[in-house]
Parts: C-alpha cells; sequence; structure tokens
C-alpha cells in the first residue's frame, strides 16, 4: 500500500487506501447476525441473568460498585506501519472519564475523554477531537463490567439474549445492550442501533471475552465498520477480576495490545486528571 494518509480509531492507524477497500465491502460484512426490535425497551430474563452471574464472577455487585476510580500500567503495542511498542498508563473515573497515555520513543500519545468528548494527542503534538461514540466506547475500555452494570440500573436500556454464538472461535453468550430513545431525543430513531453494543460472555467463567459494535464516521447512509475488544488474562485485584490483556480491532485489522502489570483501585482521581 502506497497511501500515507491515516485515520486514527481509538488509537489504531488504519491506512487510508485499506479503509476504502473497506468501505466497498462493509455492506457485506455488517449484516447483522441477530435482528432485534429497536422501538420499545426489552428486558430479557435470560440476558439480565447472564448479566447477573457476569458481575457476581467479577467481584460481585458490592465491590464493583465501591470503584471510584482506577489506575492501570503496563505495556502496549501499537500494529501501525510497523509494531511500535512503549509503557501504557490507563486512568478512569465512572464511564464518562479515560485517559491513556503511552510513553513511545517518539514522544507521549495522549487519548482522554471527559463527558462526551475528548482528545487525541499524537508523540508530534497535533491533536484531534473524539466524539461522543468513541468517547462513549473509550470510557469502558479496560473495565467491562461498568457498562453492563450502568445498562442493568438505566431503565431506557434493552437487554437482549441473541443466543450463544461462536466468537473468535468460541462458544459465548452474546448480549446485547441497546439505549432506546425518544422521538424527541433521536428523530431519525438510528442513534440507539448506531450506539448498539454485543458483549460475549464466557458460559463457563461468567467473564466478558470481547464486545463489538458498529463506529460510523459521517451522515445517516454511512454503514460504519466493525469495532471489537477483546478481552482475557483474567486475574484477582483487590478481590476484582480484571482482564489484564486487552486488544482491538477495527474491521478486523489489529489496532493495539495492552498488556497490565499493576490495576489500583480508588487513589482519589479527579476531574483534573481528565482535563484536555
Amino acid at each position: 500500500m502506497t497511501s500515507l494518509a491515516r485515520l486514527n480509531v481509538f488509537g489504531l492507524t488504519v491506512n487510508a487506501t485499506l479503509l476504502g477497500l473497506l468501505f466497498a465491502i462493509s455492506f457485506l460484512l455488517l449484516t447483522p447476525k441477530t435482528t432485534f426490535a429497536q422501538n420499545s425497551v426489552q428486558r430479557d430474563q435470560q440476558a439480565l441473568t447472564i448479566l447477573t452471574q457476569t458481575v457476581a464472577a467479577g467481584g460481585g455487585p458490592e465491590l464493583l460498585a465501591s470503584i471510584q476510580d482506577f489506575t492501570e500500567t503496563g505495556m502496549v503495542t501499537y500494529y501501525w506501519s510497523g509494531q511500535i511498542t512503549g509503557n501504557v498508563t490507563v486512568k478512569g473515573r465512572g464511564l464518562h472519564e479515560f485517559k491513556i497515555e503511552a510513553e513511545l520513543a517518539a514522544g507521549t500519545r495522549t487519548t482522554v475523554v471527559s463527558g462526551e468528548s475528548g482528545s487525541l494527542t499524537e508523540t508530534s503534538g497535533w491533536a484531534r477531537p473524539i466524539y461522543r461514540q468513541s468517547a462513549n466506547d473509550l470510557g469502558s475500555l479496560t473495565l467491562p463490567y461498568l457498562p453492563l452494570i450502568a445498562g442493568v440500573q438505566d431503565s431506557s436500556t434493552s437487554i437482549i439474549y441473541g443466543g450463544l454464538v461462536t466468537q473468535n472461535g468460541a462458544t459465548v453468550y452474546d448480549v446485547r445492550l441497546q439505549k432506546v430513545y425518544t422521538e424527541q431525543q433521536d428523530p431519525s430513531g438510528t442513534q440507539g442501533a448506531r450506539e448498539a453494543r454485543d458483549f460475549y460472555i464466557d458460559p463457563k467463567t461468567f467473564l466478558v471475552t470481547a464486545f463489538s459494535d458498529q463506529i460510523y464516521f459521517g451522515g445517516p447512509n454511512d454503514q460504519g465498520v466493525s469495532h471489537q475488544v477483546l478481552y482475557s488474562n483474567y486475574q484477582p485485584e483487590n478481590g476484582i477480576v480484571v482482564p489484564l490483556t486487552i486488544e482491538e480491532t477495527v474491521q478486523g485489522v489489529p489496532g493495539f495490545t495492552m498488556t497490565f502489570s499493576q490495576v489500583t483501585f480508588n487513589s482519589g482521581l479527579g476531574d483534573s486528571d481528565f482535563a484536555w
């Protein structure tokens, strides 16, 4: 590939030539495997039971609810024109404050989200904004229990059982979370479907193995590209079972792998830690 133009998505740099090909074939690849109702809130009892078991496997509702903030340190590898590896620190506070600081040979690469927006600053100092959908995804990138608990607590979120499916070669439960908006909130009727996420849960351990969704770049005719985050190497940290390896792909193209060696909770992070 000869094009040097790139698109950054959550830290993944996609060659523009490849991106054009992906858009050209997206209408074949992005057909949902399961059709979910979008007009009313659905709360499947089987899906809710699975999420209850997932929360229990992660440490229990009381312990997970006690998380005010978290800090993770380790290594990150970006898969750009070649593999770029460096130290990484990830900080999170609730669902809507999140920060990744990667110390690379060329400098520091910082991704920060506060609320429903944020900023990505490259090692060169060039910065670009992060908008709503990407910001929402980043808020729970490394700790998948948070959006599950929030979805259970939010009566306007549909929680739908998609059955046992094969995902990355393993048989897992598929549970979809999809916010249902009023007509006033979403006149086009597309926002909830665009923000929907499928969580894949191991039926033996009840740990989250991955989530997948679509990323959209343009208007209502944009079919989006597939986005997936994989979780593995779960270990107990102060009673909370945490995934220490996080992998991200966009349309099947590897973006990064983060492997953490230390996780701490409730160190007193504040809004200033997520300023941008």
